[in-house]
């Protein structure tokens, strides 16, 4: 295969992210892309309620917020700026969720309930898909429908397939009621994130880092970030291109990666209340435009920041053959263009080798 950067590349990806079901955004970003340092403010406590936490948004540009304070998520549809579905009922302090391409609400309602919610689309109640011992501070499925949740307290990962025994998950990272900061131990993990070939990243809260586990492997390896020191990192994604995206709580900030190394993109100039700054922020997630939505917690509101530039200075020609192979399902898909710029800034990816 062929390979080199182009303009429209989202299209080919789309493609690959609708073959492997991928719900989520990962937008690629150019090595030199910048983002509005005067934010929207998307919700305030009166919609979120106080100290949000979880948020997701979907390939449609769906927006679903764990409003904690009042039991409740609450969803704009497709990029609405009002509100247009709420999701409650026995939940109690709900924080991480996570939505499947056929739109299906997965919820942490571990806070005393012990356990992950599933909420069918259209449907007005829940069942349970998951069963825990504490806390889930991050919850995530992958491409092979297995759920996981980052036991807060008990210092790991879990995971189980969604089509087993509701009480039958197995440890992926981490060490059950150990606190360390081994490359086998964890310490308070936070948001987690598993890519399309299953590589496992996991905010390490009370270590602050990133640890990296490869796929059936319980040894981690920590992402270095340079010369930008973590503070109690509580959130991580990925981009399109495999670059590592972190919140970095007690920092105030939102960092990121690229082919340059990692740099703060966001409220990079301490904490407060204006609309260039966060306090204590705690989820991040894309829209398929490369906008960054981020859940401010302590001032109770969803902050917007646009991304401002994404042009590059390549102009290069591609020819691109991909395979593509899910559960059940092998595709090909080839696709040769010329770019003038790259500026891509949708839809799911190939990881980088």
């Amino acid at each position: 295969m062929t390979l080199f950067v182009f303009v429209n590349v989202w299209l080919l990806l789309s493609i690959i992210g609708q073959i492997l079901g991928i719900s989520y955004n990962l937008p690629t970003f150019c090595a030199n892309a910048t983002w509005n340092q005067t934010a929207l403010t998307f919700a305030t406590s009166a919609l979120v309620g106080t100290y949000p936490l979880g948020i997701f948004i979907d390939t449609n540009n769906t927006i679903y917020v764990a409003d904690r304070s009042d039991n409740r998520i609450v969803i704009w549809f497709n990029g609405s700026t009002t509100p247009t579905r709420n999701i409650s009922g026995g939940l109690n302090g709900p924080y991480p969720l996570f939505v499947t391409d056929n739109d299906d609400v997965y919820v942490d309602n571990s806070y005393a309930n012990y356990r992950i919610d599933k909420w069918a689309w259209n449907t007005t109640s829940s069942v349970p898909a998951m069963y825990v011992c504490s806390q889930c501070y991050g919850i995530f499925v992958d491409i092979n429908n297995m759920l996981y949740c980052s036991m807060y307290a008990y210092h790991q990962v879990i995971y189980k397939s969604l089509t087993q025994n509701l009480n039958v998950w197995t440890t992926v990272a981490g060490v059950s009621n150990t606190a360390g900061s081994t490359s086998t131990t964890l310490n308070n993990p936070c948001a987690i994130f598993v890519d399309n070939n299953l590589n496992l990243y996991v905010a390490d809260y009370a270590n602050s880092r990133i640890q990296k586990f490869a796929s059936g492997q319980l040894n981690g390896t920590t992402i270095s970030t340079g010369a930008i020191a973590l503070y109690l990192p509580t959130g991580v994604t990925l981009d399109g291109d495999g670059y590592v995206f972190i919140v970095d709580n007690h920092n105030h900030r939102l960092i990121g990666s690229g082919r340059n190394g990692f740099r703060c993109i966001a409220a990079c100039f301490g904490y407060g209340s204006s609309s260039s700054q966060l306090y204590y922020p705690q989820s991040m997630s894309f829209d398929s435009y490369g906008n960054i939505f981020v859940t401010d917690q302590y001032n109770n509101r969803i902050q917007k920041f646009l991304l401002s530039s994404n042009v590059c200075n390549e102009t290069t020609t591609v020819t691109t053959v991909a395979t593509v192979t899910s559960m059940n399902n092998t595709q090909s898909v080839s696709l040769t263009t010329t770019a003038y710029g790259l500026s891509s800034t949708t839809a799911p990816y190939l990881n980088r080798m």
